[in-house]
């Protein structure tokens, strides 16, 4: 694969996917810091001509035919036009921040105020005058995509048809196929990240629904229609549930039902969910990986978590990351989805801590370990205090609201499998935490 004279932006997701893929660019200061990038003047293809077997281009900038030899016999151009060239893909809302590709006739796939409006015009002839983009496929015939929806269809046993396409994180796309009856979304790994985290998954699910003592929380969860590898390419395919899930919006004012709906769900999985109590060792194990921020930060971290295990809490499983981002409010229950995070050991309730803390920093616009100190010395700015054995948090001791946005924050830090948040993210939250906390942990 080549990527040519494709925005900084654009050129570095692809090689997240991709990572063997050669950049190739006629402005040197988009080849800094680029392992293997390729420099060329626009006119002489630099590489070995008949060699590349996908050639990814932005011909907003490119000669189209400088790059007429470029490609192998049998091989594919994906070329981000100008709107007013004859495409059929649309990358929304811009060629440099794709969040969905469109295709005229398909639905939308987000609830967003406005969206259905915004999706139409992309996908009408009024597009030409955007001064956007488009994405032409040359030649425009079956390809992976394609392969993974026939796949779905086969293991289903239905009638299947690609009806929407969403960029998932660098690590993932998500398919929305349309199937007899329902549409699915399926969840396709184009990086070893993203298959270990569908793997995680995976697991985290089983367990849950392993440990369940009642199935009322399977009305709150996708439900798998099928499984399976194609082209070396791991996927899983759930229950379509449409929503709105970018912030902003009234859904996420401090009253929004998302945070009333995410706090039903929370109370439900750590009722019915339960894993037993925390037990001499626990403040260790939950906090293996912080050593990433340094040692000291890790052993800072094991003490103030010792009062969970000290008191033996209930546990049990835990969504990790539960908010409104990660709730879908439709016709029917609430869903919640991205469960990579979950486990099972958590105190019980500690989703509900975590929510209050993301609406706490929301609402205040500050990062979530400040929310977190400011939770702990003024237990009354969370909009819903959770309770731990019966225990208001209000009347719980300092000691152990320290242990409990440790423990969220923790979660938080480690982030899916494959994630490190680094050491900014750690200036901006973990450490102000910790300093804040210092005379109480």
């Amino acid at each position: 694969m080549a990527l040519v004279d494709l925005d900084p932006g654009t050129a570095a997701a692809f090689r997240r996917s991709y990572p063997r893929a050669i950049t190739v660019s006629s402005d040197p200061a988009t080849l800094q810091g680029v392992p293997g990038g390729v420099a060329w003047d626009g006119r002489n293809w630099p590489l070995q001509p008949g060699g590349v077997a996908l050639l990814v281009v932005d011909e907003r900038r490119a000669d189209r035919g400088a790059l007429r030899g470029a490609l192998r016999e049998g091989g594919r151009r994906a070329a981000i036009v100008p709107a007013r060239r004859h495409h059929g893909i649309v990358p929304y809302p811009r060629a440099d921040a794709i969040e969905r590709l469109l295709r005229p006739g398909w639905p939308v796939s987000s609830d967003a105020p406005g969206q259905r409006l915004r999706q139409r015009l992309a996908t009408s002839v009024l597009w030409r005058f955007s001064g956007r983009a488009g994405i032409a496929l040359e030649p425009d015939s079956p390809g992976v995509v394609d392969d993974v929806v026939g796949d779905l269809g086969r293991a289903t046993r239905r009638q299947a048809s690609l009806r929407g396409f969403l960029v998932s994180g660098g690590h993932n796309i998500v398919l929305r196929v349309g199937l007899a009856g329902e549409d699915a979304a399926l969840r396709l790994c184009i990086t070893e990240i993203g298959a270990l985290r569908l793997e995680r998954q995976r697991r985290v699910l089983a367990g849950i629904d392993a440990a369940l003592t009642t199935p009322d929380l399977h009305a709150h969860m996708p439900r798998e229609l099928g499984t399976g590898v194609t082209h070396g390419l791991a996927w899983r395919a759930e229950t379509w549930h449409q929503g709105h899930l970018s912030i902003g919006g009234p859904r996420w004012r401090p009253n929004a039902p998302a945070w009333s709906a995410s706090h039903q769900i929370a109370h439900l999985l750590a009722s019915s969910a339960p894993t037993g109590t925390a037990r001499p060792g626990w403040a260790r194990s939950w906090s293996i990986g912080m050593d990433q921020f340094g040692g000291d930060v890790a052993a800072t971290v094991e003490a103030a978590l010792r009062p969970v295990e000290e008191r033996g809490l209930a546990t049990s499983w835990c969504h990790g990351d539960l908010w409104p981002g990660n709730i879908v409010l439709g016709r029917g229950p609430a869903v919640v989805i991205d469960w990579e995070q979950g486990r099972p050991d958590a105190p019980a309730g500690l989703d509900a801590v975590f929510l209050e803390l993301n609406r706490l920093a929301i609402g205040s616009q500050v990062p979530i370990g400040v929310a977190a100190a400011r939770a702990v010395h003024d237990p009354g700015s969370l909009a819903t205090p959770p309770s731990f054995g019966g225990v208001p948090w209000a009347e719980a001791d300092q000691a152990l609201r320290v242990a409990l946005v440790v423990a969220a924050l923790v979660v938080h830090a480690l982030g899916p499998e494959g994630d490190r948040r680094g050491q900014e993210w750690a200036q901006e939250n973990l450490h102000p935490l910790l300093a804040a906390l210092a005379p109480a942990s």
